[in-house]
């Protein structure tokens, strides 16, 4: 059986202030379709059996949803998944995994993919919007803004479950000539555990967070240096009414967007824990984010990354070389710079070779390079020594220069695509062709694209330890696990994060970095 399912939420919980969890659901429409040959799309006008039921409370949802949830149930197709399965949790604040169909189905993700892959990544994609672009076809408006009588609703709800199947119909064969099924499939899977993770949330310790804030305020007032003043206020404005706005019964939730970054890397707002400042810039903020109590952290990072996914797309037989003998690619290319062996390479000339390797990997200029080594790593160069730096790393790693060349090429004619491993893909129009882009998105959407398969792994796997993932900064995952098991649970996330890697990026050894600890740091 096909089902269109549409959970449709009360109009005044559409303000973008209201988290998708937050939000009270009002109407849950089911369209049933028969079942029809695969690339056949069904007219949206078509007759389907629909039904509306108020998931205000008046009917108990929890019989859909296990019918829903079973092995053999049906496919069914939604628009924004994330945000539908949200709203039929019973619980929003619940923390435990949530309810989801087995086999499923998502036009929002289809669409966004296949807006990315034509070089429309920015374009307005509510289901409406959809059906327009995909079906030349119009449905009743959503009720954003404004109240609606209860029937007009419930006719909304019915008319949007009903075009969901037309709209998935029509998606699907566009995927499979923009080879993106693959990547399809990976964000279908990744959902639920996204859904989770924001449920969970982070443990946070309010008081502590509050008297650091309030140390910023006192600080504030007494008249600081004015090089000082920009950082003051900019904590104050964007963290300081954290715990107020954001805390609950002792954690801390935001909201995850897997598709907001063009490489397919994660975005995070309401609040974005990806941006919470680290020690030089706000001392003890991050160790106010702990676990539950008697549970332990387990924080870990891909070991560099996207040198080693370079090393794999360019192909670069030198880099992978230096990964495969477990060698350290900055003590490798400050070798080349300063022409001594590796093992007498100091740590300044390691910082300066760090600088050179994540800043000319992806196209930087000389001159840029000498204030991107200075404000990131705090090393001084001069244009000539930045010039000679950029050499030195195209000649260790003659694969990277040659990618380089070859990506230069595509921006000489016409529009351009490039893809990521799993065939993810980036459009830049004629005469619009940014080279430090080109490089740039397959190498971090092939990365997003293993950090998500591991992530898929990890919420299928942690529970067995009584564990959960938290949250995602980039390449670093964050998981809670009870004390008892924190060995294990390193050791796990560990694996799993390298292994599931390395099934994408499969010409280097992916090292994953893994530590318990009280408080995130």
């Amino acid at each position: 059986m096909i089902l269109g399912l549409w959970a449709q939420t009360e109009a005044e919980a559409r303000r973008h202030d209201v988290a998708p969890r937050d939000r009270r659901l009002a109407f849950v429409g089911l369209a049933r379709h028969p079942p029809s040959p695969p690339d056949e799309v069904e007219s949206p006008d078509a007759s389907a059996e629909v039904v509306v039921v108020d998931g205000g409370g008046a009917v108990d949802l929890s019989p859909l949803r296990a019918w829903l949830a079973e092995a053999d149930g049906p496919y069914a197709v939604m628009h924004g998944s994330q945000a539908t399965l949200h709203a039929l949790q019973p619980d929003s604040r619940a923390p435990a995994d949530p309810w989801a169909p087995q086999h499923r189905g998502d036009t929002e993700i289809a669409a966004r993919l296949l807006a990315a892959a034509a070089g429309d990544a920015r374009a307005e994609l509510d289901l409406p919007q959809t059906v327009a672009r995909t079906l030349n076809h119009q449905i009743a408006g959503e009720t954003r803004g404004r109240r609606e009588p209860a029937s007009d609703v419930q006719g909304q709800t019915a008319a949007a479950a009903s075009v969901l199947v037309p709209v998935m119909q029509a998606l699907t064969p566009l995927l499979r000539r923009a080879q993106l099924t693959r990547v399809y499939a990976l964000e279908m899977k990744l959902v639920p555990a996204v859904v989770a993770m924001e449920r969970t949330g982070f443990g946070i310790d309010a008081v502590a967070f509050e008297k650091i804030a309030a140390g910023w305020a006192r600080e504030r007032r007494q008249d600081p240096p004015a090089d000082r003043l920009p950082r003051l206020d900019k904590l104050l404005s964007t963290y300081a009414h954290w715990p107020r706005d954001f805390a609950r019964r002792g954690r801390i939730h935001c909201q995850l967007h897997p598709l907001a970054a063009e490489s397919g890397r994660f975005s995070c707002t309401d609040p974005n824990l990806q941006q919470v400042p680290g020690q030089h810039t706000a001392p003890g903020l991050r160790a106010c984010f702990v676990p539950a109590p008697g549970h332990v952290l387990i924080v870990a990072d891909y070991a560099q990354i996207e040198l080693r996914v370079a090393a794999h797309l360019a192909p670069c037989a030198a880099l992978r070389a230096v990964f495969a003998a477990g060698r350290d690619p900055h003590r490798t290319t400050a070798a080349t710079i300063t022409g001594r062996p590796e093992s007498e390479i100091t740590d300044r000339e390691r910082k300066l070779a760090k600088a050179v390797n994540f800043g000319f990997l992806f196209g930087m200029g000389a001159k840029r390079f000498a204030s991107y080594a200075r404000n990131s790593y705090g090393v001084e160069v001069n244009d000539v020594e930045a010039r000679r730096a950029r050499e030195a790393f195209l000649d260790t790693y003659p694969g990277i220069a040659a990618w380089h060349r070859r990506v230069g090429a595509l921006g000489r004619g016409a529009a351009v695509t490039v893809r990521t491993a799993l065939g993810r893909r980036k459009r830049f129009a004629a005469g619009a062709f940014s080279f430090n882009s080109a490089l740039n998105i397959p190498v971090q959407g092939t990365a997003a694209e293993g950090f998500k398969h591991a992530m898929v792994q990890l919420n299928a796997r942690l529970g067995a330890l009584q564990g959960r993932g938290v949250l995602v900064v980039h390449d670093e995952y964050i998981a809670e696990v009870p004390q008892a098991h924190a060995d294990a649970g390193r050791a796990l996330v560990q694996s799993v994060m390298a292994a599931a890697m390395g099934e994408i990026v499969t010409s280097v050894p992916i090292v994953v970095e893994a530590e318990i600890k009280r408080h995130w740091s």
